[in-house]
């Protein structure tokens, strides 16, 4: 039998690969304009496992959240080398704010945080 740490660890990772491989739909009619798409591109929820826990089972027995990611927003964009690239505002629990650059083929879905 698994203990608690691995099974949390299996269902975070899990959850988020699914958060990451969801494909985004637009939404129609639209308005003739521009076409909204069903989902947000980027997320608090996209910010990598391994910057918002500490995966270490020594250190982090219960893989309690150590950076908590209260939101993801303010994104500038560009294509660059024939991918879109996002340069998001992050704001952690603690109100502080860092930047970190998404990546993905499409500019659509599949944000991936890069470092």
């Amino acid at each position: 039998m698994m203990n608690d740490f691995d099974d949390r660890l299996r269902m975070l990772r899990e959850e988020h690969r699914t958060l990451l491989n969801l494909p985004n739909e637009p939404v129609y009619p639209g308005n003739g304009i521009y076409l909204r798409y069903k989902n947000p591109v980027v997320t608090a929820a996209h910010i990598p496992l391994e910057w918002r826990y500490d995966l270490n089972k020594k250190t982090n027995p219960y893989l309690m959240e150590r950076m908590g990611v209260n939101a993801a927003f303010n994104a500038g964009a560009i294509k660059m080398d024939g991918k879109y690239c996002l340069v998001v505002r992050v704001e952690g629990m603690d109100r502080k704010s860092f930047f970190a650059v998404a990546e993905s083929e499409n500019g659509i879905d599949g944000f991936c945080f890069k470092g």
